[in-house]
């Protein structure tokens, strides 16, 4: 496929992307989960406080830090905290979708069918239109991906890998797989052991950096309120939450939640065509392989939003991405469908804290829709939430990690 065409569904995909941004834009809104209510309770917390306190357990500090500055910076000029931050995800989404674009440029014979089935899947334009962690951290993780992968002579790549790697684990802590894939396809496909020590080095210490520097400010809140006295009390930030499922439990969200990404529809159709697809682990798909293996026990581990899903989905998708099966284009329609009107074959109680599933097969409003009704919902009472979630933050973390 020639350059020019293939740059039509990069152009493509942007438009559809501006075109959803526009309704998310003119209502303000900056999510329909609660963690990105959260972001904005940390920037208050600090402004009040002069303390770091984290969203939620361990902290995300790199992506907290850049909502921060920009909440400040919208404050300053006295302009919607909420236009701003929406754009700089909006780029944040564009960025993503170029980056995507470029890995099926460098992959010979790539379908950009498979192109248009990620950035088109509604968990991946839901979550580039919220305010929340996973696209910053998975743009600077892939970034480092494709550093190491299709330009590795470049001058200082060593440096800018890790420097984009720290961004990935700094804004969010099981990004560390990205570390994991990167040194070993330094070692093992470029041959150079000294290299893999430096971004490792490098990563490490530059994440730490990050981290201390924002978990000083919470110990020190802590040492000052006579709750912690030494810092190996601090451990029980990484202690994980919602893990109280059976394994039934756990294993029927994990397979679940999967569904969205394709749609009801598009999931059964690119299973009932899986083994006919030009799916290839070999060479530099290895390490796809390895990411997507990777991000779902990790996902299994603790199954709760789809959007920790987003490197496992990109890295399968990677892995397919020569296939030519003519079933594809039927996926790719289904996929943007699901976004308004899809297939429901079960219901939950309550989104994303689900105690209870009913079986039922109704078509109904898509992914993508019943996520602008929620968070148009949740919004109308923004004010609150933005006060409400510093206040809650607040008395969870005054007396230790909440999470203990």
């Amino acid at each position: 496929m020639s350059n020019f065409n293939s740059k039509v569904y990069f152009y493509f995909s942007s438009l559809v992307s501006f075109l959803l941004f526009i309704p998310v834009y003119v209502n303000s809104n900056i999510g329909s989960d609660w963690d990105s209510y959260a972001l904005v309770g940390t920037y208050e917390n600090f402004i009040k406080y002069n303390t770091y306190i984290p969203s939620r357990p361990p902290g995300f500090p790199s992506h907290e830090l850049l909502v921060g500055i920009f909440i400040h910076i919208a404050q300053i000029l006295e302009i919607n905290k909420e236009h701003l931050i929406l754009s700089i995800q909006f780029i944040l989404l564009i960025s993503f979708n170029y980056l995507i674009y470029c890995f099926f440029k460098q992959i010979k014979n790539g379908n950009f069918l498979i192109f248009l089935i990620i950035v088109f899947s509604p968990i991946y334009l839901i979550s580039g239109l919220s305010i929340i962690d996973y696209f910053f951290g998975n743009l600077f993780g892939f970034l480092a991906i494709y550093l190491v992968m299709f330009l590795p002579s470049q001058k200082y790549q060593s440096l800018y890998v890790a420097i984009a790697l720290s961004l990935s684990i700094s804004a969010r802590l099981s990004n560390l797989i990205f570390l994991g894939v990167v040194a070993l396809y330094i070692i093992f496909s470029n041959k150079d052991i000294k290299k893999a020590i430096f971004v490792i080095f490098s990563t490490v210490i530059i994440s730490l950096v990050i981290y201390l520097y924002f978990y000083n400010s919470l110990f020190s809140f802590y040492k000052s309120s006579g709750i912690y006295s030494n810092w190996t009390e601090m451990l029980c930030i990484f202690n994980l939450t919602n893990t109280d499922h059976n394994l039934i439990n756990r294993l029927g969200r994990f397979v679940l939640k999967q569904i969205p990404f394709l749609g009801t529809l598009g999931s059964l159709l690119l299973f009932s065509v899986i083994f006919k697809l030009d799916f290839n682990i070999k060479d530099k798909n290895y390490y796809f392989f390895l990411l997507f293996v990777l991000f779902e026990l990790s996902f299994l581990r603790l199954p709760t939003e789809e959007g920790h899903l987003i490197p496992a989905f990109i890295a399968f998708m990677l892995l397919i991405s020569k296939s030519k099966n003519n079933v594809l284009i039927m996926i790719v329609f289904l996929v943007i469908l699901s976004n308004f009107y899809d297939l429901k074959f079960y219901q939950v109680d309550k989104i994303d804290s689900a105690s209870s599933i009913n079986l039922l097969l109704d078509f109904k409003e898509g992914f993508l829709i019943e996520d602008f009704n929620l968070r148009n919902n949740i919004a109308s009472n923004k004010e609150f939430h933005y006060s409400n979630s510093q206040v809650t933050l607040y008395e969870a973390w005054s007396n230790g990690c909440p999470n203990s």
